[in-house]
């Protein structure tokens, strides 16, 4: 395979054989978490796998020295959207709030999580989750622990694939270089 021909997607430069297998390395790593993820919710009986499946490939944009830290604020992150989603969707079940104003109430407060603490950010997309995916017949503190495991999985699979596929590569790296 000539990889000079190869195109990136965006630029359509050539790629270099590191910048190619660099490429590759990604989209399999994306693939196996992405996959992963899906099937270990599945297995684990949980209602909706494909946002497990979606959270690893979140996950999966982020750089080695990111991963570490994302992973932690990740999980806070969503159990504090799930919080607030939770509180949220316990006031309106006794006030009769739609949807609509439940995100009007849940959206502000992640908003404000987020803006002071970035790494939390996750929170604006657990909590649209679990509000709009609450059936009336549902608890809504079942539908939050769904969501939030659903979330969970997907950013330590992804996070810890992502994470162990650059380990494993430094460790060949390091081993292949002379004298290693």
């Amino acid at each position: 395979m000539n990889f000079g021909l190869i195109r990136e997607a965006a630029g359509g430069t050539s790629m270099t054989k590191t910048g190619a297998a660099e490429l590759l390395g990604f989209v399999i790593r994306c693939t196996v978490a992405g996959i992963a993820a899906y099937l270990l919710a599945a297995a684990a009986g949980l209602p909706h796998p494909l946002w497990a499946c979606i959270f690893a490939l979140i996950s999966s944009t982020i750089a080695l020295t990111a991963t570490v830290q994302a992973i932690g604020g990740r999980v806070a992150g969503t159990v504090v959207g799930i919080l607030v989603a939770v509180a949220v969707g316990l006031i309106a079940a006794r006030c009769g709030l739609g949807v609509a104003l439940q995100l009007g109430l849940a959206l502000p407060i992640c908003a404000v999580v987020a803006w002071r603490w970035p790494a939390l950010q996750i929170c604006l997309w657990t909590a649209p989750l679990v509000l709009l995916d609450a059936a009336p017949s549902e608890p809504i503190a079942t539908v939050g622990f769904d969501r939030g495991c659903e979330v969970v999985i997907g950013v330590l699979v992804g996070g810890l694939i992502h994470l162990g596929a650059q380990k494993l590569g430094a460790w060949l790296r390091q081993r292949a270089a002379p004298g290693g």
